[in-house]
């Protein structure tokens, strides 16, 4: 059994195509669990029309409130009880087939590392915009990212490339993620990082996710060129707080993680 965790926030206008591509995939047998983060559109009564047609989708409810993707994903993480999770973001696309190919790799992982070994999977993107029109085949060369970064927790840990909606992780890969302790990162970057240190992260260029890209992304896709770099060189002084916090729970000098973002950037642009 397989949970697909997904938090969603006014997605009234494309949750309907995501959650779709998911309950029609080859692969059936998993839980939807869903929590609203404060909806103010219709996205609240969308999801109850699924949860009553279909058995699989399960709404979580709590008296949290509005607090955020990160902590929203982390929350329905900790609600996961199965073999493996997966996120799903509410406004994509999953192509065909990307459950039980993502299971069918994650599981020759597992078999060769051991089921207690913290271990993730997670693949490319197609980047389309609002009308699921392409805008580019790869995410990651988009982006100019190179996947084998998540080898190594340190690159990881300053230049995230393990996109969340595209990453499934076993039982091991929750409890190295929980609890959730530096809510400055995303929840995706949070699971990568952790299990890096102590298990095994695994890739495939094939894309699995129809990226949509619109207005409302809480963290989207931008084409990776000078003007890119230009408007994020003062990033990494600006977060600061961040790494020194990151520094200090992973015991990284802070001003190294800072030194390796400008690296790595730089590295993207040769």
């Amino acid at each position: 059994m397989i949970d697909i965790l997904m938090s969603t926030y006014n997605g009234e206008e494309f949750i309907e195509a995501q959650i779709d591509s998911i309950l029609s995939q080859d692969l059936n047998e998993f839980r939807l669990l869903v929590r609203d983060d404060g909806s103010k559109d219709g996205t609240a009564e969308i999801l109850r029309s699924y949860s009553l047609a279909d058995s699989r989708v399960v709404i979580v409810k709590d008296e949290k409130g509005n607090i955020g993707p990160a902590r929203s994903f982390l929350s329905l993480l900790k609600c996961s009880t199965s073999d493996f999770f997966m996120f799903a973001d509410q406004d994509d696309v999953w192509l065909p087939g990307k459950i039980s190919s993502s299971l069918r790799r994650i599981e020759e992982l597992v078999t060769a590392g051991g089921s207690t070994r913290p271990t993730v999977f997670f693949t490319d993107l197609v980047v389309c915009d609002k009308e699921l029109k392409t805008i580019s085949d790869s995410f990651w060369q988009y982006q100019s990212l190179d996947p084998e970064i998540s080898h190594d927790w340190r690159r990881l840990l300053v230049q995230n490339v393990v996109t969340g909606c595209t990453m499934i992780g076993n039982a091991a890969a929750r409890q190295a993620a929980l609890p959730f302790a530096l809510e400055e990162m995303f929840h995706d970057h949070w699971v990568a990082v952790n299990v890096a240190r102590s298990g095994i992260v695994d890739y495939d260029k094939t894309a699995t996710v129809l990226y949509r890209q619109h207005s409302e992304n809480a963290e989207g896709a931008s084409a990776f060129d000078l003007g890119y770099v230009l408007k994020r060189l003062r990033q990494p002084f600006r977060r600061y707080n961040f790494y020194r916090k990151a520094g200090h729970f992973f015991d990284v000098s802070p001003n190294r993680l800072i030194l390796s973002k400008i690296l790595e950037g730089l590295k993207r642009l040769i």
